[in-house]
């Protein structure tokens, strides 16, 4: 039976936009993240839990790259792709490694970014209330950025 902050997420989920939706991503690769580095520091036998949530934060950064348009978005789409790559590889290796080290270090840019995307996400809504449209342009709006 699915708890009540499954069913929570599913919903917000089902009614997210696009760009909420990356923000969402970075939610959980922030969650599973500081999950992991707390069961590692605190439980480092605990080797599934660990890898449970590494393999869950690498699952959210495939997703971030995969969201990415490179026809729109360019040379910036082609830039955040190779920092999701390093993060991805970081997170492969920490889990290998099982270090809580690799996996903190990362944690200030997961944070930083999902700061920049949410606030890229309300000015774009804002402009949209100003210009009185809804939802993204046939372009994809600002979802090259990922």
């Amino acid at each position: 039976m699915p708890t009540p902050e499954r069913k929570y997420i599913e919903a917000r989920v089902k009614t997210a936009s696009r760009e909420e939706l990356i923000i969402i991503v970075y939610d959980v690769l922030i969650q599973s993240a500081q999950k992991a580095v707390e069961t590692l520091r605190e439980s480092p036998n605990d080797i599934q839990t660990i890898h449970d949530n590494l393999r869950r934060a690498q699952q959210a950064v495939a997703t971030l790259m995969g969201a990415l348009n490179f026809e729109i978005g360019g040379d910036l789409s082609k830039n955040l792709f190779r920092m999701y790559e390093f993060w991805h590889h970081e997170l492969v290796m920490a889990n290998m490694e099982k270090s809580p080290t690799r996996v903190a270090r990362l944690l200030p840019d997961f944070k930083e970014f999902r700061l920049t995307w949410a606030e890229a996400n309300r000015q774009w809504r804002t402009m949209q209330r100003a210009d009185g449209t809804t939802g993204v342009t046939a372009g994809g709006g600002f979802m090259a950025l990922g």
